[in-house]
């Protein structure tokens, strides 16, 4: 995998020709084929990182960890097809192993080979699936599939993959609720957003606070997660500078995978790391390609497992 350096000089690199030489030097960009396929490089790099999971877990002996980590992707694919076939709602299909058929039987409430994750969110967000509010499903579906990330990671029984998943729903949930915030989105939207979260606790006192006093409650709820930058921003700023800081501090942890001499910690890392790399490369060779300022691009890196 490659360090974040690789992707802070393709940003750099005033050629169509360099850009791609930077980003090859990645496992999940080494095979865009030229300068006309950076337009693309969103959709291949992805496509190169799926099929580098799905190689590793037909190799590895825990391929229940590729199954948890693939499992964000797939839920994310039902959503969209509910969005399109059931809300009417014009969004872009998401690559999925499953097909349509199966997301229409899943939704429809019949069984399924899918793991129960699946058949969970679609239990919980069934009544919230209403063409008038569409806003409404999309944070019931977001928190129902936090809540089930969760759960299937707390199943493997590992202590590292489950924590992470907690810090992640505890990151994501802010987020989530935030973008809720600053887009004025109804009190339900918010409240649906803000359930079924692991810290409870800080997920009620950012309901009950303006968001500019947000800041000093999530240094205690995220250890070591700087805030003065977050503190200082302003407006929809200051939301990236929570991303920002949010995704270093959740790559902090995840390298203490590293240091496992066996077992699913390593796997686990590394697919982290690729995902990471993956959007690396959609972002900067898309970006790139469609003549987006580096400045703009670099703070929507994502930090990188090496």
């Amino acid at each position: 995998m490659a360090p974040l350096s690789v992707f802070e000089k393709a940003l750099q690199a005033s050629r169509p020709e360099d850009v791609l030489q930077e980003l090859r030097a990645s496992l999940t960009g080494e095979h865009l084929a030229g300068p006309d396929a950076l337009r693309e490089a969103d959709v291949a790099s992805r496509r190169s990182c799926r099929a580098v999971i799905e190689e590793m877990r037909r190799f590895s002996p825990q391929p229940r960890v590729a199954d948890l980590l693939l499992l964000e992707q797939e839920l994310q694919s039902f959503k969209s097809y509910v969005k399109r076939r059931h809300l009417g709602m014009d969004v872009p299909p998401v690559e999925s192993r499953h097909s349509e058929e199966t997301w229409e039987q899943l939704w429809a409430g019949a069984e399924t080979d899918l793991p129960p994750a699946f058949a969970a969110v679609a239990q919980r967000t069934r009544s919230a699936a209403r063409p008038e509010s569409p806003g409404l499903f999309e944070a019931a579906f977001d928190s129902a599939a936090l809540g089930a990330l969760c759960e299937t990671a707390d199943a493997l029984g590992n202590e590292l993959i489950a924590e992470h998943f907690s810090r992640f729903d505890t990151v994501k949930g802010v987020e989530l609720l935030w973008r809720a915030r600053l887009l004025g989105m109804p009190q339900e939207s918010q409240q649906a957003l803000a359930t079924g979260r692991r810290n409870r606790d800080l997920f009620m006192n950012l309901l009950r606070r303006d968001a500019d006093d947000w800041p000093p409650l999530l240094a205690p709820a995220m250890d070591g997660l700087p805030v003065e930058d977050i503190a200082s921003a302003r407006s929809s700023v200051r939301i990236r500078e929570f991303v920002r800081a949010a995704d270093h501090w959740l790559m902090d942890f995840v390298r203490e995978a590293r240091m496992v001499t066996f077992g699913p910690e390593r796997v686990f890392g590394c697919i982290v790391g690729l995902l990471a790399e993956a959007h690396n490369v959609g972002l900067v060779g898309a970006g790139r390609a469609n003549g987006i300022a580096p400045d703009v691009l670099r703070p929507h890196l994502k930090a990188t497992y090496v």
